[in-house]
C-alpha cells in the first residue's frame, strides 16, 4: 500500500495536521492525481542548501509539472471541476516555486516526511515518541516527558487557582460595595429606627470583609510559593533540554566535522523548546493577572512575603535564556574557507513558531570576526565585534516560516568571503592555517509586543586560505579543534596532547566518512607507529600513549620533509580521487610498513602482490610482488616506483595491474587478480583510422624493464615502471615490452617529472642522461639474444638529432 493510501485513512488530529499542510503549501490535487509519480522521485538526493543542486531540483519541479498537465488532459470531459483544480495548481507550483525549485524540494520532502510521522503514529501509537503527547513516558526521553507532564498540570493548577483567586476577589469588591451603600443609608437613616439594623449588617460585612482579605492574602502567597515551585521546575527541565540535549547536539554537530554520525534530533528538541515556550508563557500570563489583580486590590504585606517581583525577574530570565539559546546554526559554513569561493549556511530559531516571531519574521546579518573578537563577546564585551575582520557579500537575509515542517529558517545560500583580516601575531609568527576565525550571526525581534530580544550565535571555527595548498593544514587544524574542543570552552582553545586512541578514533572517522571503508586494527598500528616514530612489534600498549598537536600535523617525520597529517592526508585523497571502489573491495592494504609487506609476500608463490602507500612520497601508493627468478630460483620482492594522482589521471590503477598481468598474477594472499580487479578495468575499444591523413591509434600500456637474478635471496629493491605508448593497428593490442620497446617508443618514468616535449633539447637530453634512478633501470634491461638493436640505437630512435649516435650512454 503507498503512502498516500495510507495517509488517506487518518483520522482526528492526524487528518487536521495533514489538511494544514495542504492547504499552505502544497495542493492537494497534486498529491492525489500524482502520488505514485511523486513518491518515486529522489527528493532526499537534492541538497537544498547547494545551488549546484538547483538544476536538479528545477528538473523535478518541470518534470512534476508536465505530469500534472498529462493528467489534466486526461481527465474525463464531464469532470470539469477537476481538471479546473489542477490547472490552477499548475499555475500555484509556477507561481511560488519557479524561481526557487530548492525551496520546492524542501517543501515536498517535508510533506512526505509528515505524511510518514502521521502514518507511524497512527499505526503504532505505542512505539513512537511523540512531543506533542507529554502523556508520553517510555523510551530514552520517558523521564524528560514525565517532568513536561507534571509541568503542565502544575501550570493548570495554578491557573485553576488564580480563577478562584480572582473569583474571591471579585466577591470582595461586590462585599466592599454592599458596606460603602450600608453606611450611605446610615447617613440617611440616622436617627430612625432602622439605624440598629443597618449598623448591625455594617459589622457584619466589615467582619467578612476582614475575613476575605485575609483569605485573598494567604491564597496570593499560596499561589506565589506554587508559582515559584513551578518556576524552579521549569528552570531545572529547561537546563535539561539546552544544557544537555541542546548543547550535545552542537557538539555531535562539530563531530560530524570530522565524519562522526551524526544523529539530527533537531526537531525533538524544537519540540521540547517549544513546550518549554508554552509554559514559561502560560506561567508569565498567569502573573501578569496577579500583578493586575493586586493593583486593582492592594493588600499591604511584609516585604520578605512579597515574592512576584522575583518570580517576574525568573520568568523572564528563563524566556530570554530560552530564546537567545534556541538561535542556532542549523547547518555550519565550510570550516576550511577559501577567499572568494561562495559557500551556504542556514540559521535557525527553535522557538520562532510558538513566540509567534514568524509572524514579522526578522532578518539576520552575518560578518566574519575574529577568535579575539569571539572570546570578548562570550565574556560580555560587544563593543569588540564594532569591526568585523573580513569582508562577506550576500549576508543579510529574511527568516522564512516553513509551515509543513513549522520551522523559522534563514537559508545564506550565496555567501563569499571577499577579505580577510590577519592579526599581526599571525602574519609573523605563526602560519595563517594556525588562526581561527567563525561567523557571527546577528538579529533582533520582539515578543509579545512588549519584549525586544537581541540574539547572535557563532558558528563552529572556520580558517580562511587562499590557495589550495594551504588546504592540507587547515583541515588539521580544524579537525583537531572539531574532535577535541571542550564545552564552555574560551574560544577557540584546544588540547596540546590526547590519547592516541582518541585520535586514532577520529582518524578512523574521517577516513570512513571521505572513502566508505574505515581503517582496521592494523592499519591503526601502523599510523601509530609512523606518527611515533617506532617499529611496529616494539611497540608497548597504546592505550596511555599521549600525541601532541605539533608532532600530530606541526613536526616533520624523521628523516622526511612532510608531517604526519600530510602524508595521511594525500593517501587519503589520493584513495578518494582514484582507489575508493579498490579500497571498499579491500584490493588495497595501503597503511602497511615495508618490511611487513615483504615477510608476507616472501610466503606466497611468485606473482603474489599488494598495494600499499608509499612511506617517501606524498599522496603515492606502490606495488610490491614477489618474484622467483626461473633459473637460480633466487626469490625477491620488488616495489614499482610509487603511482600517484598524476598517474591516475593518464591510466588507471586497475587498468595498470592489468597491463603488468605477467608479473602480477594473485593479489594478497592468494587471489586471482582478474578475479579482484577485473570489473575495474578500462575496457579498451577497436580504434578506426581518422583524420585526412588517416593516423594510426595509439594505446598506452605499462610494463617494467626485464631484471636479471639481483642480490640473495629475500631480497627487495624498487623498479621504475615504463608508458609504453605504441602506434599498432586499429584493434591490435601490444603484448611483448620487448618488442614495443624495439619500436619508435614513447617513454615516461613515473620517477621523473620532466618535460620532454621538445626531443632536439640539449638541456633536456643532459638531465635524462644524469638521471641516476632512470640509469639504474635501463642498466638492468636486458635484451633477448635475438633483439635487433642496442641501447645506443634506442636512444638515438627515442631522440633523433641532426647527428644520428651523437649521444651515448654513459657508462657505469
Amino acid at each position: 500500500m503507498s503512502l498516500w493510501e495510507k495517509t488517506q485513512r487518518l483520522q482526528g488530529d492526524a487528518l487536521d495536521q495533514l489538511r494544514n499542510v495542504y492547504t499552505q503549501c502544497f495542493p492537494i490535487e497534486v498529491r492525489h492525481y500524482c502520488a505514485q509519480w511523486i513518491e518515486e522521485q529522489p527528493w532526499e538526493g537534492v541538497d537544498t542548501y547547494n545551488n549546484q543542486h538547483e538544476k536538479m531540483a528545477t528538473g523535478l519541479l518541470k518534470n512534476l509539472l508536465k505530469e500534472v498537465e498529462n493528467k489534466a488532459k486526461h481527465v474525463s470531459p464531464t469532470d470539469f471541476v477537476t481538471k479546473m483544480k489542477l490547472e490552477e495548481a499548475m499555475a500555484y507550483l509556477r507561481e511560488h516555486y519557479g524561481r526557487s525549485p530548492l525551496n520546492f524540494v524542501q517543501i515536498t520532502r517535508n510533506m512526505l516526511e509528515t505524511e510518514k510521522h502521521l502514518v507511524e503514529l497512527a499505526e503504532h501509537p505505542g512505539n513512537i515518541t511523540d512531543a506533542s503527547a507529554p502523556s508520553t513516558k517510555t523510551g530514552p526521553n520517558g523521564p524528560l516527558m514525565q517532568q513536561f507532564e507534571l509541568l503542565q498540570r502544575a501550570t493548570k493548577t495554578t491557573d485553576s487557582d488564580l480563577n478562584i483567586l480572582q473569583h474571591e476577589q471579585e466577591s470582595f469588591v461586590i462585599l466592599y460595595q454592599e458596606k460603602y451603600q450600608i453606611e450611605e443609608a446610615l447617613a440617611r437613616q440616622a436617627g430612625t429606627p432602622s439605624e440598629p439594623r443597618l449598623r448591625q449588617r455594617k459589622e457584619q460585612v466589615d467582619q467578612n470583609l476582614s475575613q476575605k482579605a485575609n483569605s485573598i492574602l494567604e491564597k496570593r502567597m499560596h499561589l506565589a510559593k506554587k508559582h515559584l515551585d513551578s518556576i524552579q521546575n521549569l528552570e531545572k527541565v529547561q537546563n535539561v533540554v539546552l544544557n544537555e540535549h541542546l548543547m550535545s547536539w552542537r557538539r555531535n554537530q562539530q563531530l560530524s566535522g570530522n565524519g562522526v554520525p551524526f544523529f539530527n534530533n533537531l526537531d525533538q528538541i524544537q519540540q521540547w523548546c517549544e513546550m518549554l515556550g508554552d509554559v514559561i508563557l502560560q506561567n508569565r500570563q498567569q502573573l501578569q493577572r496577579v500583578e493586575s489583580l493586586r493593583t486593582q486590590l492592594p493588600i499591604p504585606m511584609e516585604p520578605q512575603q512579597d515574592l512576584l517581583p522575583s518570580l517576574n525577574a525568573k520568568i523572564t530570565a528563563l524566556l530570554s535564556s530560552l530564546v537567545t539559546s534556541t538561535f542556532i546554526v542549523e547547518r555550519q559554513p565550510p570550516q576550511v574557507m577559501k577567499v572568494s569561493n561562495k559557500f551556504s549556511c542556514s540559521v535557525r530559531l527553535l522557538v520562532g513558531n510558538k513566540l509567534n516571531v514568524h509572524l514579522t519574521p526578522p532578518k539576520v546579518a552575518g560578518t566574519i570576526i575574529s577568535e579575539a573578537q569571539a572570546n570578548a563577546l562570550i565574556k560580555g564585551d560587544k563593543s569588540a565585534i564594532t569591526n568585523s575582520a573580513g569582508v562577506i557579500v550576500n549576508n543579510n537575509g529574511l527568516m522564512e516560516y516553513n509551515q509543513a515542517a513549522k520551522q523559522l529558517v534563514v537559508n545564506f545560500r550565496n555567501m563569499a568571503l571577499k577579505t580577510v583580516k590577519r592579526s599581526e601575531r599571525k602574519k609573523h609568527q605563526e602560519a595563517v592555517t594556525e588562526e581561527k576565525f567563525c561567523l557571527l550571526f546577528q538579529s533582533k525581534f520582539n515578543v509579545a509586543n512588549e519584549m525586544t530580544f537581541q540574539v547572535w550565535t557563532l558558528s563552529l571555527p572556520v580558517v580562511v586560505i587562499v590557495h589550495g595548498s594551504q588546504e592540507a593544514q587547515a583541515t588539521a587544524v580544524i579537525m583537531w579543534d572539531n574532535a577535541f574542543a571542550e564545552l564552555g570552552r574560551v574560544p577557540f582553545e584546544v588540547p596540546k596532547e590526547v590519547l592516541w586512541k582518541a585520535l586514532a578514533e577520529q582518524l578512523n572517522f574521517k577516513f570512513k566518512s571521505q572513502i566508505g571503508t574505515g581503517l582496521c586494527e592494523e592499519h591503526l598500528r601502523f599510523l601509530a607507529a609512523k606518527l611515533l616514530g617506532r617499529k611496529e612489534d616494539t611497540m608497548e600498549d597504546l592505550s596511555n600513549v599521549k600525541v601532541s598537536r605539533a608532532k600530530f600535523h606541526k613536526e616533520n617525520l624523521i628523516e622526511r620533509k612532510f608531517t604526519f597529517w600530510e602524508w595521511f592526508y594525500d593517501a587519503m585523497k589520493l584513495v578518494k580521487d582514484h582507489l575508493q571502489d579498490l579500497w571498499n573491495n579491500g584490493c588495497i592494504h595501503g597503511f602497511l610498513a615495508k618490511q611487513t609487506a615483504q615477510d608476507w609476500l616472501l610466503q606466497k608463490a611468485p606473482g603474489t602482490f599488494l598495494l600499499r602507500f608509499s612511506d617517501s612520497i606524498l599522496g603515492g601508493v606502490t606495488i610490491a610482488w614477489i618474484r622467483q627468478d626461473s633459473e637460480s630460483e633466487i626469490r625477491e620482492v620488488l616495489s614499482i616506483q610509487p603511482y600517484t594522482s598524476k598517474d591516475f589521471q593518464i591510466r588507471s590503477c586497475a587498468t595498470r595491474i592489468r597491463d603488468l598481468a605477467v608479473n602480477l598474477e594473485f593479489l594478497y594472499p592468494d587471489i586471482p587478480r582478474d578475479q579482484a580487479f577485473s570489473k575495474y578495468y578500462t575496457a579498451t575499444e577497436p580504434q578506426k583510422l581518422t583524420g585526412p591523413n588517416d593516423y594510426v591509434a595509439s594505446d598506452l600500456h605499462t610494463t617494467i624493464p626485464i631484471f636479471g637474478a639481483g642480490g640473495g635471496s629475500g631480497r627487495s629493491r624498487s623498479v621504475t615502471p615504463f608508458s609504453i605508448q605504441s602506434p599498432h593497428s586499429p584493434g591490435e593490442s601490444v603484448q611483448d615490452p620487448r618488442s614495443v620497446m624495439s619500436q619508435h617508443s614513447e617513454m615516461n618514468a613515473a620517477a621523473n617529472d620532466m618535460d620532454f616535449t621538445d626531443t632536439n633539447s640539449p638541456e633536456n637530453m643532459e638531465r635524462w642522461l644524469n638521471d641516476e634512478s632512470l640509469h639504474e633501470s635501463l642498466s638492468s634491461f636486458e635484451p633477448p639474444t635475438d633483439a635487433a638493436i642496442s641501447q645506443n640505437e634506442l636512444y638515438n630512435i627515442l631522440y633523433p638529432g641532426p647527428n644520428p649516435g651523437a649521444y651515448n650512454l654513459p657508462s657505469h
